[in-house]
């Protein structure tokens, strides 16, 4: 299987949902990823626990969606012999990857210019709430907060008379923020690779979300002013592009951006085939668009999905039914491609595979996130400590895990 990052070493000492899935995806392209956790563990394994995400038979689903593929070691490196099993992985390392605020870097001395000293090759990336300059820098952020709602999505996705905001769901920032993460880290590699320096990637939830509402964000600072709803149903744009409802609720979205293209064949599929020598060009479509559309509407909302799904199919028509996550899970489109990946410590649980693919091969996990400290007597071997040593780390309680 290729694994672009094979032989690439990563420290990750971070915590709860964005930034270590952000090593997740790394470590789901070949890096080997060294999950660092204080000793009474990261607090994304009590968000479940504490009825902050509903449960699912027990499994922590959000800790081994941000956590698979890596090996953990749980050390408190506020001790000087775990500071120094600290910066020996730090030596050890290509990429450090943290979500510590400033204040906590400077309490910890694992600032860039602290860790550069120890290795001035690595990559540092951190990832925070608002950005790495101004009033807020040094303020805590999560999802909701820095993405969600001051980066303006909740605002967006709601409706303007809408009786109350849209409902959030988890790591709906979390989860694309640390991918952006991801990618620049990969860029700073090449940037190490060719220049034998090491380099800081820095993003934020907030500047996640403006990524991603860009196309609103430009418009805004064109007007002052929010975008423009759009209503389809107005018949202000093609009738091929828009939002249905079947007979038997199913709602359905249509785009067919290429009216010329798809004109005669979403006739067709519709069983309205005269249309197709009325409105022959566009010329002579546009005009009755505002009466088309609702005419479409009207055919679509006659029929059931069973019933119209094999008809748009069979036609080529570019559209699709909106899906619950259930239906997501089984769409053969997912299960051809290995968009949904088996974790081997849970039968039944499957996680988003990172949305990139190497060689046209379906990814895999390799490793299910590990148990507090599963791998720190692993690591401490790798990093050259002795038996004695080790023996002497978990009697001081400078790292905890099982010994076997």
């Amino acid at each position: 299987m290729t694994q672009p990052l094979a032989g690439i070493k990563i420290v990750d000492f971070s915590e709860h949902g964005f930034v270590p899935s952000c090593a997740a995806a790394l470590a789901d392209f070949g890096a080997d990823v060294v999950k660092i956790e204080r000793l009474e563990g990261d607090p994304m394994r009590s968000v479940i626990r504490n009825g902050l995400s509903p449960d699912a038979d027990g499994c922590d689903y959000l800790f081994e969606m941000a956590n698979r593929n890596k090996r953990g070691i749980a050390l408190d490196v506020t001790t000087p012999a775990g500071r120094a099993v600290f910066e020996r992985l730090v030596k050890w390392a290509d990429v450090y990857i943290t979500n510590q605020l400033p204040r906590v870097r400077r309490k910890l001395h694992t600032e860039p210019a602290d860790l550069f000293a120890l290795n001035d090759k690595l990559v540092f990336a951190k990832g925070h709430g608002q950005g790495q300059r101004g009033e807020d820098s040094e303020a805590g952020g999560f999802d909701s907060v820095s993405f969600w709602s001051r980066g303006g999505m909740g605002h967006i996705l709601t409706e303007p008379d809408a009786p109350r905001l849209v409902g959030q769901r988890p790591a709906l920032g979390d989860v694309p923020s640390g991918m952006f993460l991801a990618g620049g880290i990969c860029a700073a590699l090449v940037h190490t690779l060719r220049t034998g320096k090491g380099c800081v990637v820095d993003t934020s939830l907030l500047n996640g979300a403006m990524w991603t509402l860009g196309p609103d964000m430009a418009y805004s600072s064109i007007t002052g002013h929010d975008m423009p709803r759009m209503n389809l149903a107005r018949g202000t744009s093609s009738p091929l592009v828009g939002v249905h409802r079947t007979k038997d609720s199913r709602w359905l979205m249509l785009s067919m951006l290429d009216e010329e293209r798809y004109w005669a064949p979403m006739c067709r599929a519709l069983g309205v085939p005269e249309l197709i020598d009325e409105y022959p060009t566009d010329a002579e479509r546009r005009p009755h668009w505002p009466e088309l559309t609702p005419r479409f509407a009207e055919l679509i909302a006659g029929v059931t999905r069973a019933e119209l799904e094999p008809r748009l199919r069979d036609e080529g028509c570019i559209f699709s039914f909106f899906a619950s996550p259930p239906e997501v899970l089984a769409d053969r489109a997912v299960v051809d491609n290995g968009y949904a990946i088996a974790d081997p410590a849970h039968p039944r649980l499957r996680l988003a595979a990172a949305p990139v693919q190497f060689d046209d091969e379906l990814p895999a996990v390799r490793r299910a996130a590990p148990r507090p400290g599963e791998h720190t007597v692993e690591v401490l071997d790798a990093l050259g400590y002795r038996g004695d040593e080790i023996d002497g780390l978990f009697a001081d309680g400078v790292v905890a895990g099982p010994r076997e």
